[in-house]
């Protein structure tokens, strides 16, 4: 995992998390905040599953001599103490560098749907699963911020939940000098994949799918090597998923 000295880490209070000027209070009164807190629910395991995609079976893109597997856990890391801070119960669906399956089925197509189905399952009974990417392309130009969600899985609520973090995250990483690109919250069946939906967005909860930016593209790739850029992408989910649950 990326990593930066503690000296240069944020410290994250339950007020820091929801009345500062740090992305998490963007549009939220401090009011608001014992809404987010009140809609916990008792009958679900946990308010948010967060999966750190990928893994070193299965590495995902990767960009500066990184792969998108150590850059999603690195935030994924980064992110849990935010939520926390808020008052909402958090599981992750792996917190060191493993896949959740064996990952041997002779079948590619089977084999992530395996392991996507093992992660949601790995969350248990939560409210929302928000799964950790970065993207890539073949061409280095391609560059901005995206969030897919599922409109045939819970649709109404995954389009929401992807517009609050796209929202926040555009906020976040431009915040820290980047005039990211808009790409917009966009239904997962736009990425084409052979066996239509992605897999990771077919649970029982509403689920978005992160690409907070593109590791391919080398300006891109280069900042999330700064600490402060993956503190920036932690702060967009965390101020969305706050939002989220503020009705925002």
């Amino acid at each position: 995992m990326v990593s930066e000295p503690a000296s240069h880490q944020r410290r994250w209070s339950r007020r820091g998390v929801i009345t500062t000027g740090l992305g998490l209070a963007a549009g939220l009164a401090a009011s608001q905040a014992a809404d987010v807190l009140a809609q916990t629910a008792t009958d679900f395991d946990v308010d948010v599953g967060i999966d750190p995609g990928h893994s070193p079976v299965d590495v995902g893109t990767s960009g500066a001599g990184v792969a998108e597997y150590q850059h999603t856990l690195d935030v994924a890391l980064r992110l849990r103490p935010m939520l926390e801070a808020a008052g909402l119960r958090v599981a992750m669906t792996r917190t060191e560098h493993v896949a959740l399956s064996d990952m041997s089925h002779p079948n590619p197509t089977e084999r992530i749907r395996i392991e996507q189905f093992a992660r949601i399952a790995a969350v248990g009974n939560a409210r929302i699963y928000v799964s950790l990417h970065f993207d890539g392309v073949d061409s280095p130009s391609v560059r901005g911020t995206e969030t897919f969600y599922n409109p045939d899985q819970h649709g109404e609520e995954g389009r929401r939940l992807a517009e609050a973090i796209q929202r926040h995250m555009l906020d976040e990483i431009r915040g820290i000098g980047y005039d990211t690109l808009d790409r917009g919250a966009n239904d997962d069946m736009k990425i084409v994949k052979p066996y239509g939906h992605l897999f990771m967005l077919r649970g029982p909860m509403p689920s978005v799918c992160g690409e907070p930016l593109f590791l391919t593209n080398p300006r891109e790739g280069a900042l999330m090597l700064q600490g402060e850029t993956r503190q920036a992408v932690a702060r967009g989910y965390a101020g969305g998923i706050v939002a989220y649950f503020a009705g925002g």
